[in-house]
């Protein structure tokens, strides 16, 4: 039984899905040549050490959330097209999104303690002072809503899907 929401509006939510596909496969893609790039650099000699070592750092920090965004668009696209179908499983991608929002959540913590750690102002926070303070109370803060954003995602993933499919199966 659709929805008439679903029904009314099924052309705007199939360019959703598309676009949100698009995207994803985007990201991921670019990822990929982002490796793909410093791989054959460090490989060649063409880049010089200084040059290599920021690249790699920038990557280590950038490539995982552009993955992880590129990821959860295709999480989106397999959503929305999940909802659309008549019939059928949830796909792989769908099924076990939340595992991956909680892979990078885990990510995210040990890179910002990575980065914290490597900051000059929080160099194992000798001469406490307040400004050092209120940087990493911010870090603090901000990695603590961001943790709690992407969990709660998570769950309302893990709990809405099975309760999309038990529904399909009642038509």
């Amino acid at each position: 039984m659709k929805s008439r929401f679903l029904a009314e509006n099924r052309w705007l939510l199939k360019l959703c899905s598309e676009a949100a596909r698009f995207v994803g496969l985007l990201a991921l893609l670019g990822t990929g040549v982002l490796i793909a790039m410093l791989v054959v650099g460090q490989m060649s000699g063409a880049m010089d050490s200084n040059v290599l070592e920021k690249s790699r750092d920038q990557l280590l920090t950038m490539a995982p959330t552009i993955a992880f965004y590129g990821f959860l668009a295709l999480v989106f696209a397999e959503f929305i097209s999940y909802l659309l179908a008549s019939e059928g499983e949830p796909k792989w991608i769908l099924r076990h999104g939340n595992k991956v929002i909680y892979a990078y959540v885990l990510y995210f913590v040990v890179m910002t303690i990575y980065v914290a750690l490597r900051t000059p102002n929080t160099e194992a926070l000798r001469g406490i002072d307040f400004h050092r303070v209120l940087n990493l109370s911010l870090l603090i803060a901000s990695t603590g809503v961001k943790v709690l954003i992407w969990i709660g995602i998570a769950l309302v993933l893990q709990k809405v899907v099975p309760i999309i499919r038990e529904s399909k199966t009642l038509v």
